[in-house]
């Protein structure tokens, strides 16, 4: 049974004499924090300048019909709980343009899971763990791996450390689920007297459940977020090669591991689009369809693939490399994201320009799905592809609609959602994709979630061991 009891200046929120929530004076449940932000960005990576102007604790407390109503020095904050399965969904009303808080009860020798993707560890108690999508790579650190020697090279914290894919969302091994209603830039601070979050604007709700097992506790949660992640049956028959350098490369490596007795059911071949030669190296050439030089005959290579078993897949993300013949197109179109000035918004990938198609404009829309994905890909029998990226989204662009600042978390689900509607619009049953990055809802969209870019080392920190991490905190 749920109990809410307010009294005497505090508040207990309880589930089968569970402590779920509370509040005291001297440690209130809610703070209104008032601060300034403002954001560097370089190759996808954020860094937030923050200067707090003003911090009020919320000491009062006091019911009002059915909300619970928290004030100090002239500041409100509402909530209004109703029971759900083993818990309650508070719903949670603030004031525009402020930060708010919140404290919950921490239990002894509780562990903590989830937060999305979280790259250095497990257990994240005793972290802070940030809540804003973001390149997990740093260009800083892999030019301090190639000059510092690995024994001298110091593996960084946890709280330092970039989420493609994070997520409010928390279980721990005592049972409970945690749930933040917030697409806001944020963190989650677990210290051993009590949790804390903050988010740059009020969260729509909270929701505190109690399970009896991890499973349990995923079920609480799959009602709340419906996941419809698959693959289809082909790809467990085999693996899937990456494999590049056009048709007849890819053709022959493939064929010469079937013929040696390897299992295969996909080749990917990333520069399907083309190649870009930069200093960095061998890398792709933005511009979604077939190169006629790498690929001339690509649907008749597709055909030699799938008489042998093999699918191809494919590569595209929401980016379009500057001066590239659909960059032209959509430039014209009015289908990228602008700078306040209206010129063409350029993210720097590595080392060349990119527009940004916007996924706020519903043409723009149209147009990825019908040409880039169905008649681009899916028309020449394209069985999957990385739909990669999303994590750019600058917080001073201008969008056909809506706040940069309010969509940046919410933009990789935004590109799963189209990729997700492009195959279900066309039928292809068979087809999917996976991403890289993503946010509280990416499980209604995305097939599968890939964990990134890791450095080809033992670090634990960008190196392959992080991969695990990655996988087990992933609560979705």
């Amino acid at each position: 049974m749920l109990q809410s009891q307010v009294r005497a200046g505090s508040w207990i929120l309880e589930q089968d004499g569970t402590l779920l929530a509370c509040h005291t004076v001297e440690r209130p449940f809610a703070t209104a924090v008032r601060r300034e932000k403002s954001y560097q960005e370089k190759r996808g990576t954020f860094k937030a300048t923050v200067t707090e102007t003003a911090r009020i604790p919320l000491t009062k407390v006091r019911r009002q019909g059915e909300e619970i109503v928290f004030s100090g020095e002239g500041h409100e904050l509402s909530l209004r709980p109703e029971a759900r399965p083993r818990g309650v969904q508070i719903f949670l009303r603030g004031e525009e343009g402020w930060a708010y808080e919140f404290s919950l009860p921490a239990m002894e020798d509780e562990c903590v899971f989830g937060g999305g993707e979280q790259y250095r560890k497990v257990d994240l108690r005793g972290e802070r763990v940030k809540n804003f999508v973001s390149e997990h790579i740093k260009a800083s650190t892999v030019l301090e791996k190639a000059i510092v020697p690995r024994a001298l090279y110091r593996e960084k914290k946890a709280s330092s450390i970039g989420s493609y894919a994070p997520m409010p969302v928390f279980v721990t091994d005592a049972g409970r689920l945690i749930r933040f209603d917030t697409a806001s830039d944020g963190w989650a601070d677990f210290g051993e007297e009590e949790y804390r979050f903050q988010y740059d604007a009020c969260p729509a709700s909270l929701t505190l459940q109690k399970g009896s097992s991890f499973q349990e506790l995923a079920a609480l949660l799959s009602v709340q977020i419906p996941n419809r992640q698959y693959l289809p049956d082909w790809c467990l028959d085999g693996m899937i090669l990456g494999a590049q350098g056009g048709a007849e490369e890819v053709l022959r490596k493939t064929f010469s591991l079937l013929d040696a007795g390897a299992e295969i059911c996909g080749v990917w071949s990333q520069d399907w689009s083309g190649c870009n030669r930069t200093m960095m190296g061998y890398q792709v050439w933005w511009n979604w369809e077939a190169d006629e030089k790498l690929y001339p005959d690509i649907r008749g290579m597709i055909r030699k693939l799938n008489e042998r078993g093999v699918r191809f897949l494919a590569y595209i993300n929401p980016y379009l490399v500057k001066d590239s013949r659909l960059y032209t197109f959509c430039r014209e179109k009015g289908y990228l994201i602008t700078r306040r000035d209206g010129s063409i918004y350029h993210i720097k990938s590595t080392t060349f320009d990119a527009g940004m198609l916007d996924l706020t404009n519903p043409e723009a829309v149209t147009y990825i799905k019908n040409v880039l994905i169905k008649k681009n890909m899916l028309d020449l029998g394209v069985s999957g592809w990385m739909a990669d990226f999303g994590e750019y989204l600058p917080l001073d662009c201008v969008l056909h609609d809506g706040d940069p600042a309010k969509l940046h978390n919410l933009w990789p689900v935004l590109w799963a959602k189209v990729n997700r509607e492009a195959i279900e619009e066309y039928g292809a049953k068979d087809a999917f994709f996976f991403s890289r990055s993503g946010y509280t809802g990416i499980q209604t969209y995305a097939p599968i979630l890939w964990n990134g870019d890791q450095h080809t080392d033992t670090t634990r920190d960008y190196g392959m061991p992080c991969v695990m991490p990655a996988s087990f905190t992933d609560v979705r």
